[in-house]
């Protein structure tokens, strides 16, 4: 029946097999998965430093008092919340940026710029840059830089050498810059320095104007910012 039937061609037989394997582990991870939250360690310090449960650990009761000179209580405050939360509140950093005082020390985050250079708080430091950085003006760049040298803020100080530098005939009939005469008079020389460095890069075929064609022009004198040259 074989030889005589329509499934042997030139004397073969194809056969086709269905193979099944019966398996008796099973992979769960490809069935289900557990969605694992994210970390809320900052919000567990958080709530250790509102409660006072661990800064006065093993602290007499009658002794619960801890002495911090040279700081307010509201920097060291917001510093301790950064130590906990990883975060700075945000209201207080923006009602000290716009209030009445014309002092960049006076606010909050340059005195907590003061406060991670004295415990050393890289991340902190570097986040007190960042804002700091964002209000640069003809008017403030020189305090800032002052502020910046002071507390060892060094990306800070170099964009503030060169937005002085950039803008210089403006920067120089401002009040920070009689503010550097006194107090920092070797950052007008890096400040020069800097000039030089500008130079070279007009000189080179950069759109910025010469430093000097500032100068001879009287440069922008109504205190207002100048764009930043990334």
């Amino acid at each position: 029946m074989l030889e005589t039937s329509d499934y042997l061609k030139d004397d073969c037989l194809k056969i086709n097999c269905t193979v099944g394997v019966v398996v008796s582990a099973i992979d769960c991870s490809r069935l289900h998965s557990i969605q694992v939250p994210d970390s809320d360690i900052g919000s567990d310090f958080g709530m250790l430093l509102e409660n006072m449960e661990e800064l006065f650990e093993g602290v007499d009761s009658d002794e619960q008092e801890i002495m911090v000179p040279d700081m307010e209580p509201k920097v060291f405050e917001a510093m301790l919340q950064f130590i906990y939360r990883d975060e700075l509140v945000e209201d207080e950093l923006v009602a000290s940026s716009s209030s009445s005082s014309p002092l960049i020390t006076d606010t909050i985050t340059a005195k907590l710029l003061a406060a991670a250079d004295r415990y050393d708080l890289a991340r902190l430091r570097r986040v007190c840059e960042s804002r700091l950085c964002k209000d640069i003006s003809v008017n403030s760049v020189a305090q800032t830089l002052a502020l910046a040298e002071r507390f060892h803020a060094a990306e800070l100080k170099a964009i503030c050498l060169r937005f002085a530098a950039e803008n210089l005939a403006a920067v120089m009939r401002s009040d920070g810059f009689e503010y550097l005469k006194e107090r920092c008079p070797a950052l007008q020389s890096e400040i020069l320095k800097t000039v030089a460095g500008c130079e070279e890069d007009c000189s080179s075929g950069s759109k910025s104007r010469s430093v000097w064609a500032q100068l001879s022009d009287g440069g922008d004198t109504g205190g207002r910012r100048v764009r930043q040259r990334t």
